[in-house]
């Protein structure tokens, strides 16, 4: 039953009170054009409006009019329902998601959904969470961003495909002038993607541009915290903090955060400054001291850095950072002793913290041996995460093409954590640059049985397997082509599972061997693998025909052009098989003309001449076989098609007027009789006779 768009009820336009003049100009353009039915011109005018005030009620509800309206005639005129179901997303968007409160009646959006759906419906729509994505990514790229936004949310309901969309309404919200929406759509992505390092950046710079300052900052140092220092960031930061120390000269924290600012600037000097303002307002707090140590640790001056620490450690001796910059500076001096017992420290404090373990290791694994470090960090670093710690040394020494320590640490961090499926990866790439590719395989596949679902699992399984067949086809093309085909055929047989070009290697190898029955098997078992190669099909083709075997060469020709109709080797060699094989067939017919056997020798040549009207002999020779059977006419027939087709036959004018004369045609006899003896024949009894014949027929030539 066909179904018809009803047009919709206009939503009931709320004006604004306040309204800037630019504002009144393009809404008033607006209602002007919608009023006239210049659907397009209006909704320009209405988002023009909305940039200016994208507060505004009044514009939000023009807008959704206008797209109601196009949407409508673009669905009852122009019956596209593409077009009119984007106006619809477009609507709806305005009315569930643009809006800080809704003012229209929730009879007037189910409507629109129910003109939508139809829409859809219309145009094979798939109403599923990937395709909503999917055609919002579309509609964004075509700079449809109110029924891009509309998708993104419908896309929602897949929790991999939440984020994104999200961050993508955010962004068009953001677009659209609507700063707060941004806001909120970004915080959503943030809950969903709390570590998307871009996502909070977007997020703090919108909240900065809300004068939400406090939040601003939060975003800014989670930021900070897990980049190197950016420089719009810590503008932004500096912005914010003079700021606010504009509004609290005396505040100490905001003080010294300036001051770390400042630091992360690379101005030292104005954040030493700040650190000794902030110093001189409170003298207790010890961030800022330790704020001092470190902007001298940057400057290179490690002995005045330790005396800020030292200040610190005499009021609280297990400051894990004091002692942790503390054994840094030692360090940088060359002071071994006094850094490692410093890590020491922050670790008894600190089992976890992975900065001391990294260091602390550094420093002693260069004077050891592989086995003396695993020793020692088992000794020493029993309560830290000794696997991770292993499994980090293995990368530096991976790194380093150390291939065989590399390859025990790995293990080494295996057996302290066999979850981590990085580390099975890695010490099976490692072992496959060690040319132990069958123990990489095994190393994989063990991990395999592990996280059996584990893509770069499956993917570095993958890698090697082809990387290791590579270089069993290069072996093998080697000996194959100093000519050492059975060592070839050997190294090409290693290769498991066999391969399409390892069977061709195979194949072509007996070939060369002249073994061509193996040579057919070979290809065979490729073309199994691979049954869309044409070539392959024509080679066994070939191969059949050395061994006279024309109709499976012909089978194989035929298979091979049905797979590439514009294989022209296939077509060409097609051509000399169907000609070799009517060649056989009419070889036999004649043996079996010749020894009289007339009733076998007839169905081959009918046989030919089904595929091969042209061909003059099986016309001769059936001829001949009528005559003998003293089918006159069919035989006078036969020997005029042969004539026809090949002149050389000029014997069958011969044979044509003694069935003529047979059957009382004596007219026709002496015409043919006359045309043989006239013919450059051999003069021989039958040309005698036929000139003595057409003598005495003459007179019936009359």
């Amino acid at each position: 039953m066909k179904r018809n768009l009803a047009k919709l009820i206009i939503l009931v336009t709320l004006i604004s009170g306040n309204a800037y003049a630019s504002f009144k100009e393009h809404y008033d353009l607006g209602q002007q054009y919608l009023s006239s039915y210049q659907y397009s011109g209006a909704i320009t005018e209405f988002k023009n409006a909305l940039r200016i005030n994208y507060l505004d009620n009044s514009a939000r509800i023009g807008l959704i009019n206008s797209y109601i309206s196009r949407a409508t005639y673009y669905a009852n005129t122009e019956h596209n329902y593409q077009k009119a179901a984007d106006d619809y997303r477009s609507a709806l968007f305005y009315i569930l998601y643009y809006p800080q409160k809704n003012n229209t009646s929730s009879q007037s959006t189910e409507q629109i959904k129910s003109y939508l759906n139809i829409c859809q419906s219309r145009t094979g729509f798939k109403n599923t969470s990937q395709n909503h994505y999917d055609t919002a990514k579309q509609l964004r790229a075509e700079g449809n961003f109110a029924a891009a936004a509309y998708e993104f949310n419908q896309a929602l309901g897949d929790r991999s495909l939440q984020k994104n969309s999200f961050e993508q309404v955010g962004d068009i919200m953001k677009l659209l002038g609507n700063k707060e929406k941004s806001a909120e759509y970004y915080r959503k992505a943030i809950a969903v993607s709390p570590s998307d390092i871009n996502l909070r950046m977007s997020y703090a710079k919108i909240l900065d541009s809300l004068g939400k300052e406090n939040d601003a900052v939060n975003e800014y140092n989670y930021v900070l915290s897990k980049i190197n220092d950016d420089k719009d960031i810590l503008y932004s930061l500096e912005r914010i903090y003079k700021k606010k120390l504009e509004n609290t000269p005396e505040n100490a924290d905001i003080t010294a955060n300036l001051g770390a600012i400042m630091q992360k600037q690379g101005k030292y000097d104005d954040a030493l400054m700040y650190y000794q303002k902030s110093e001189y307002l409170n003298p207790s707090n010890i961030n800022t001291r330790l704020n001092v140590g470190t902007l001298y640790q940057q400057k290179g001056d490690y002995k005045t850095a330790i005396k800020a620490y030292d200040s610190i450690l005499i009021v609280e001796p297990n400051n894990v950072n004091a002692n942790l910059y503390k054994a840094q500076a030692n360090e940088s001096l060359g002071l071994t002793k006094e850094a490692l017992e410093g890590y020491k420290k922050v670790l008894s404090l600190d089992p976890a913290n992975n900065e001391a373990q990294i260091q602390m290791l550094n420093l002693v694994k260069g004077n050891m041996t592989i086995a003396q470090f695993i020793d020692y960090a088992k000794k020493n670093m029993a309560t830290s995460n000794i696997s991770e710690l292993f499994y980090n040394y293995a990368l530096d020494l991976h790194k380093q093409n150390k291939l065989s320590d590399a390859i025990t640490m790995y293990k080494e961090s295996l057996k302290q954590n066999s979850e981590n499926y990085e580390a099975y990866i890695n010490l099976a790439i490692a072992q496959n640059q060690q040319n132990e590719t069958e123990l990489a395989l095994q190393t994989l596949n063990n991990a395999l049985t592990k996280f059996p679902s584990n893509q770069q699992i499956k993917t570095a399984i993958s890698e090697i397997t082809l990387e290791s067949i590579n270089g069993k086809l290069a072996n093998a093309a080697k000996y194959y082509e100093a000519k050492d085909y059975k060592n070839a055929i050997v190294e090409y047989k290693k290769i498991e599972p066999a391969t399409v070009d390892s069977l061709i290697g195979i194949a072509s190898s007996y070939q060369a061997l002249n073994d061509i029955n193996s040579a057919i098997e070979y290809y065979k078992q490729a073309l199994k693998l691979k049954p869309t190669d044409s070539d392959i099909a024509y080679y066994i083709a070939v191969l059949y025909s050395e061994n006279s075997d024309w109709d499976s060469a012909k089978a194989y020709l035929v298979n091979s052009l049905n797979i590439n109709k514009n294989n022209t080797k296939a077509k060409d060699f097609l051509t000399n098989i169907n000609e070799q094989i009517t060649l056989n067939k009419l070889n036999k017919a004649i043996e079996a003309y010749d020894n009289e056997k007339y009733d076998e020798a007839l169905p081959i040549l009918n046989e030919i001449l089904l595929t091969d009207s042209n061909n003059s002999y099986a016309y001769y020779y059936r001829g001949m076989i009528n005559d003998s059977k003293e089918n006159r006419a069919d035989a006078i027939n036969d020997f005029k098609k042969a004539y026809t087709l090949n002149k050389d036959f000029e014997i069958a004018n011969y044979l044509i007027a003694v069935d003529y004369d047979s059957l009382g045609k004596y007219k026709e006899a002496y015409n043919y009789y006359s045309l043989y003896s006239n013919s450059t024949a051999q003069d021989d009894e039958y040309k005698q006779y036929a000139k003595t014949r057409a003598e005495e027929l003459k007179e019936y030539a009359k």
